[in-house]
């Protein structure tokens, strides 16, 4: 390190706000420290952390995908903020970050949000006081186009606005695919509550032939010249090479449930397989995209899960799980 690094990593904030509450809620602790303005105004909340067990780990045997799915990092509780109010002040989020403290030991930038917070009167809790780095994560909300810090003392009413992410439940139930024929399952939920299943249709799809049609809507790329048309095209064409080569096809489940639930279909081949590095990724939207009709054949809302293992076009058969479903959360509201 050199002098260098601390001129880069040195902030001059426009301004500091602290705030300093302790938030308790489902057995776990956060601290709401204050906000700071430079370009654009910050909220910086401290969660408890545990980390994860990692799979990466060698001395655990070999990764796969499997590992990676049900090993996966949880983020902060704070990243699915919405709206931040300071009394009748509101204040959209924009964006959101959060990262294990332990990580930010040698970021001297980030020590230096505590220590200017210290300076302007923040008050460490008695409960954070003695918590070390490695049970701790900083979560940061993004403001923008704001000019100027609200105002704010203690009798000040907050209210945090909560739009969070579905939860995922991991199942890990067998299943067989078979291509173009319909079926039906059933499951217990995490509430006890036994969910029926039904799959419409099972069909294998040529992304090649769908991308290309994608690069021939101009919905898509009305705003590119040819010569930034071309460059997309060859970055997506290699990379789709590397995971799906011509004359391959992805599968694609429709389904109906008796709950309002998600459901993410993996083909075993995929998690039992490692990871590999790729030069590059690709997005196809029609991956995403909705089934052509409202309602299935129970009048059940049709949903649909791309599965993105490349079969060859006489596949008939796939070795399968429902690995996981996902529950919607509603919004809901945190008064402080």
């Amino acid at each position: 390190m050199n002098f260098l690094y601390l001129e880069e990593v040195y902030r001059e904030w426009h301004d500091i706000l602290v705030i300093g509450k302790t938030i308790e809620r489902n057995n776990k602790k956060y601290h709401i420290i204050g906000m700071t303005l430079e370009d654009e105004m910050k909220l910086h909340i401290i969660e408890q952390y545990n980390e994860p067990e990692n799979c990466y780990n060698r001395n655990k045997g070999v990764c796969n995908q499997r590992k990676i799915l049900k090993e996966q990092e949880k983020e902060g509780d704070y990243l699915d903020c919405s709206d931040f109010y300071l009394g009748n002040e509101r204040l959209q989020v924009q964006g959101s970050s959060s990262s294990p403290l332990e990580y930010l030991t040698q970021d001297y930038g980030e020590i230096q949000l505590f220590l200017d917070m210290l300076r302007v009167g923040w008050v460490i809790p008695e409960w954070l006081k003695n918590e070390e780095w490695d049970n701790l994560q900083l979560t940061t909300l993004e403001f923008a186009d704001v000019k100027k810090l609200p105002k704010y003392s203690s009798g000040i009413p907050i209210v945090i606005k909560h739009t969070p992410n579905p939860i995922q439940h991991i199942l890990e139930k067998t299943i067989t695919l078979n291509v173009g024929k319909s079926s039906s399952f059933s499951f217990t939920d995490n509430y006890g509550d036994k969910v029926q299943c039904y799959i419409n249709n099972v069909s294998l799809i040529n992304v090649w032939e769908d991308m290309e049609k994608q690069f021939s809507n101009t919905q898509y790329t009305e705003k590119l010249s040819p010569e930034q048309l071309e460059e997309v095209k060859k970055h997506c064409y290699r990379a789709l090479e590397q995971s799906c080569p011509k004359e391959m096809c992805y599968i694609c489940v429709e389904y109906e449930c008796s709950k309002d639930l998600n459901l993410q279909f993996y083909s075993k081949e995929y998690l039992k397989s490692c990871p590999e590095e790729h030069e590059g990724s690709v997005s196809i939207l029609m991956m995403n995209a909705k089934p052509a009709k409202e309602k299935g054949i129970h009048n059940l809302p049709l949903k649909s899960c791309v599965i993105q293992t490349a079969v060859t076009p006489d596949t008939s058969k796939i070795p399968a799980e429902l690995f996981s479903y996902f529950e919607k959360v509603d919004v809901w509201e945190e008064k402080v």
